[in-house]
């Protein structure tokens, strides 16, 4: 019979203790009482037929946990729901379980952990050096059935409460992802929106300088016309006209550069959504250059080397010029306050024309270079630009079945090669 003052002793242990607190005093206490030289508590992995202790005991101190094949053990009896007793020469019974012959085990008692689905999820057993004497194994069988359910209980619910963990490392790491997914999302239609604000601004400027243009157009046929029949009023007076012509000619100077800006402007802002115009891109860039004198300052020195007269390429008037007013501005810009060279050199390649767009200007450092195509990334001061500028040249080369990229050293310059088809 088992003394009530063991139960006793047992039962004060381990009152108001979970988890593995509980799980190592029940396992010191039980091996205590039942005098055995190691007792462990074990879980079951069906799957890798193997036992893995929680709490172990060893000549009455608690060790480090270890797992074991249940292979050629009586664990593995105990695993089949049964109740495993063998008082003495137990290494006899099981030869291949080389963990009994290290430690000289003699005597072997273990009962099966059942759960609440009447599973066996585990096991208590009791291992001893000397044998059993019959006297004692009602005792200890009686002990490790009177604490099955409880430990069983202790082990199902830290399992649950590992599961919950898991879910909640599961769930947490998944509401952060989506959290960012969902930022992502925001800042994307935050830059769309201003996208779009932009691309109303350029499509009301494309339609104000249209105007402009259009509206210069007609004083300039005006006074044209007014160059031509001074010229012709004062041929009849050869003397006359040599006085004039100088005059004259700076009329005709003036309305011409005039002319190239409006005819710059109507090409700039031509809202056609064709990509089938021929393109002649020397034009293009002289258009360009000519929107943009204004910006060039005195020290800058513009040198052109195109490789032939007229190169033709297939695409949008509209969006090429954009593209190439873009990155010559920003050349520009890169070189504003100090003397300096924009060189833009063409070349013709097999079915390709590549431009070379060059400048003397503050350059990119190393860890702003990936960035300088991403929509609305800007290097200037507020007020004096977006950062839409090279993606959308970027885009639009793109578009066109081209190929761009660019090289820079800070404090020296800026390089951008730009690749388009050729007109076949």
């Amino acid at each position: 019979m088992i003394q009530g003052s063991l139960l006793s002793e047992i039962i004060e242990a381990v009152s108001n203790t979970y988890g593995n607190e509980f799980l190592n005093r029940i396992t010191e206490k039980l091996s205590r009482v039942i005098g055995a030289d190691y007792t462990f508590i074990a879980l079951f992995d069906k799957e890798k037929y193997e036992s893995k202790t929680v709490a172990l005991v060893a000549k009455g101190t608690l060790v480090d946990n270890m797992a074991y094949s249940l292979e050629g053990t009586p664990c593995a009896n105990v695993y089949e729901n049964n109740v495993c007793y063998y008082p003495t020469d137990v290494q006899k019974f099981f030869p291949k379980d080389l963990l009994l012959v290290e430690m000289k085990i003699k005597g072997y008692i273990g009962t099966p952990l059942i759960n609440s689905k009447q599973e066996t999820m585990g096991l208590i057993v009791g291992l001893y050096e000397n044998e059993i004497y019959e006297k004692d194994k009602d005792q200890v069988i009686t002990l490790f059935q009177l604490f099955s359910g409880r430990i069983a209980a202790e082990l199902e619910r830290l399992n649950y409460q590992s599961q919950l963990e898991d879910y909640n490392r599961k769930l947490e790491s998944l509401v952060k992802e989506r959290t960012n997914a969902l930022e992502d999302t925001l800042t994307k239609l935050h830059e769309r929106q201003n996208q779009l604000i932009e691309s109303e601004k350029l499509a009301s400027l494309g339609l104000l300088s249209a105007g402009i243009a259009h509206e210069i157009n007609n004083p300039l046929n005006f006074i044209l016309g007014g160059y031509h029949g001074i010229k012709e009023y004062f041929k009849e007076s050869s003397n006359q006209l040599e006085k004039v012509s100088f005059y004259l000619d700076a009329i005709k100077e003036g309305v011409d550069r005039t002319s190239k800006i409006v005819k710059g402007l109507n090409q700039y802002t031509r809202a056609s959504e064709s990509n089938l115009e021929k393109i002649n891109i020397h034009e293009t860039i002289d258009h360009c250059l000519v929107m943009l004198a204004h910006t060039l300052r005195e020290g800058i020195e513009v040198v052109r080397n195109f490789e032939a007269d007229s190169v033709l390429i297939q695409g949008n008037s509209g969006k090429i010029h954009q593209c190439f007013l873009n990155i010559l501005a920003n050349a520009i810009q890169a070189m504003d306050g100090k003397h300096g060279q924009l060189r833009i050199d063409t070349s013709m390649m097999t079915d390709h024309i590549q431009v070379q767009i060059s400048d003397t200007g503050i350059g990119i450092s190393p860890e702003l270079k990936y960035k300088i195509m991403t929509p609305f990334f800007t290097t200037k001061e507020p007020g004096k630009g977006v950062g839409l500028g090279l993606s959308i040249a970027y885009r639009i080369i793109h578009d066109h079945r081209g190929f761009i990229q660019f090289e820079s050293e800070l404090g020296k310059g800026t390089k951008f090669s730009i690749e388009l088809p050729l007109v076949k």
